[in-house]
């Protein structure tokens, strides 16, 4: 049955048509016109399957093990194994203490780890990018790729090439047609597939598979038909028999067991029945969009375009076991989740803002069950210590993840546990400090726009202009205009993480004092883009080309040691000119340290309230008198009324420049 059988009317394959006789313009315009209804050129996708992933990443980590029968176990089952465990009998889904009896010298290796894996699976996706940038990620060790855009560079330079060939095998051995404009298409990216799988063997020791199809369904399905280490191109007169050939409906990427289950509750157990069902049937028992979607998949139709995905959106890890009957064992387990989790949260620089915990319970049955969930949001206080690392995240988390186990399990009654999940969700990228927080606007990396000369600033993913690398560092430590000197011999205290030096120093010492308090009870998470931590970072030098890069308003007098009525008597001098004229109740050297833009709002408001006329407060009754002032506060004049003008100002910033 072909692809369109379902629709009413057959379909028209090229088979129908006698080409025999097609000159070479022919057969240009026919390749030109090879489009879909949008204008667009038949797509080339690529899947890409790596060959007993976990079972080669451990035998690039010890290469003692090429030559010997290797399986990789989580808990009692083999995951993965070589292909001279293979030979040997010993399979995937097999029972470790089986595939020992079956293969003596095997070489177990526990796999529960996944952070090796991770790490490769990361490198690989990577390398894909380098070529083309329309990369999905399918789990560890699979990729799509879509390469329409290389093909069709490579066939405007050379349109009908005249020796058309495909690298590696084509699915059921069919004939290539050289004036099939879509032969031309995929017999090319065949080839783009075996530079990719080369590039993927020289740089990262790995081998694996490859499908080349006209969508992403096909691609999949075919990629494996030759093993190891091959790649199979599917004609799209094969597409069909490829379908057919599926036995079980599980064959098809997106059906699960419970999708499968109602398929067969209507009697569905191929593809070819899944085929021949009507689509109402489906929608009535799947709902619209599902029904539709898999019935289109049954028929090799998939419209899906490849979506890179970016950073994954969750980060979990569970842990699966024979048997869990206590809240010190839950405990337990949760704590091992979390502790493994913050690891990778760390590295990933990110922040999340929601916790799941999943478990399956123990069930005698021969059916499968169903998993358990519940979730709740993350405490803004928990962002900081995730994303520094902080050990003292754990105890808050573990005490969240008891609150959703007790949500799902009765405490007072018995319970037998299996799985026990964590995951992290909702991932954002960090913010510097805490909001509200006066660190927030002192942190390394935070955004300065200089009026003279451009800082280098930090380059990370969440940053708006990014940070240092280590060699830009030790530039400006060689080559500062400024010296670092006067500022690294202070005798004060050191400055908390992630606050800059050069900035701290020039704060009143209230202020300092306030940082560091602030950081003794929450660190400072760095700039997600910043190449050092806190504890190698390089000394306060790299931070001089921030001060010469200051405003002229900004410029400290003197970098050498002096007095604090010394610095104000020179702040006083620099502020004689008409245009920095302030208040009298106002501390010059608090004004100083202000950025430009806050200085000009402020001398545009008091120079406002100068030329405005006094004004008469309007009456009011004699429930608005002002209150007592507090002590050391200057009294108000007897009968004085509360303007209620006023009440406006209680955010405005004027109001901490004003006597009290």
């Amino acid at each position: 049955m072909g692809l369109g059988d379902n629709e009413g009317e057959p379909p028209v394959s090229d088979d129908d048509i006698d080409w025999t006789d097609e000159s070479a313009d022919n057969a240009a315009s026919r390749l030109a016109d090879s489009r879909d209804a949008e204008g667009q050129p038949q797509r080339v996708i690529l899947h890409f399957d790596l060959d007993c992933f976990y079972a080669q990443v451990e035998m690039i980590r010890n290469p003692a093990l090429w030559n010997l029968p290797l399986a990789v176990h989580q808990k009692y089952f083999i995951v993965t194994c070589n292909y001279l465990a293979r030979e040997l009998g010993v399979t995937k889904r097999m029972m470790a203490t089986e595939a020992r009896a079956k293969c003596p010298e095997l070489v177990l290796l526990n796999g529960e780890d996944l952070t090796p894996y991770r790490e490769i699976s990361y490198k690989v996706t990577e390398l894909l990018e380098s070529f083309c940038p329309l990369v999905e990620r399918l789990g560890l060790d699979e990729n799509f790729v879509d390469v329409t855009e290389l093909v069709e560079k490579k066939l405007k330079k050379e349109p009908l090439p005249s020796d058309l060939s495909v690298n590696g095998h084509i699915y059921n051995q069919q004939a290539l047609d050289p004036t099939a404009p879509d032969h031309h298409r995929l017999a090319l990216g065949s080839h783009i597939a075996a530079e990719f799988r080369a590039a993927v063997h020289t740089q990262l020791g790995l081998t694996g598979c490859a499908g080349v199809a006209s969508s992403k369904v096909l691609a999949k399905l075919v990629s494996g038909t030759f093993r190891p280490n091959q790649q199979t191109t599917l004609l799209p007169e094969g597409s069909a028999q490829l379908m057919r050939g599926l036995i079980h409906v599980r064959a098809i990427p997106s059906v699960g067991r419970s999708t499968a289950t109602r398929l067969q509750a209507l009697g569905i157990h191929s593809v070819v029945d899944l085929q021949r069902c009507p689509l109402p049937t489906l929608e009535k028992e799947l709902g619209g969009i599902c029904a539709r979607r898999i019935h289109c998949l049954s028929l090799g139709i998939d419209p899906l375009p490849v979506t890179p995905r970016g950073p994954p959106q969750s980060l979990s890890d569970e842990d699966s076991f024979k048997k869990v009957s206590t809240e010190v064992e839950v405990t337990q387990k949760v704590k091992e989740l979390v502790t493994s989790l913050l690891h990778r949260l760390h590295r990933d620089g990110r922040v999340p803002r929601t916790i799941r915990l999943t478990i399956k319970r123990f069930s005698e049955s021969s059916q499968p069950v169903s998993r358990e969930s519940r979730q709740c949001p993350l405490p803004t206080t928990l962002g900081q210590k995730i994303r520094s690392g902080s050990w003292d995240a754990v105890t808050p988390l573990v005490s969240l993840g008891m609150k959703l186990f007790f949500r799902l399990v009765d405490r007072h009654m018995p319970f037998h546990i299996t799985l026990i999940s964590v995951c992290f969700t909702n991932m954002q990228l960090c913010c510097l400090g805490t909001r509200g927080s006066i660190v927030s606007f002192f942190s390394q990396g935070s955004p300065v726009k200089p009026k003279e000369a451009p800082a280098a600033e930090c380059s990370g993913p969440t940053c708006q202009q990014g940070a240092l690398d280590t060699s830009s560092n030790q530039e400006l430590q060689e080559s500062s205009l400024v010296p670092s000197t006067p500022l690294q011999q202070r005798s004060a205290p050191s400055p908390p993480p992630g606050v800059d030096p050069s900035v701290f120093w020039e704060l009143p010492e209230e202020i300092q004092r306030e940082l560091r308090s602030s950081a003794a009870s929450a660190p400072v998470p760095d700039c997600p883009g910043s190449t050092a931590s806190p504890a190698t970072r390089p000394g306060l030098g790299q931070h001089a080309s921030r001060e010469a890069s200051y405003p002229a308003v900004l410029q400290p007098p003197s970098l050498a040691p002096c007095t604090l009525a010394d610095q104000a008597q020179s702040l006083n001098h620099s502020l004689n000119s008409p245009v920095h004229e302030v208040p009298s109740h106002v501390d010059p050297q608090v004004f100083v340290e202000l950025p430009a833009e806050l200085q000009g709002e402020l001398l545009a408001e008091w120079k406002r309230e100068t030329r405005a006329p006094p004004s008469t407060p309007p009456s009011t009754p004699p429930s608005q008198t002002l209150p007592s002032p507090k002590r050391g506060c200057s009294r108000p004049s007897k009968g004085k009324k509360l303007n209620p003008s006023n009440r406006t100002q209680v955010n405005n910033l004027l109001k901490y420049f004003k006597p009290c």
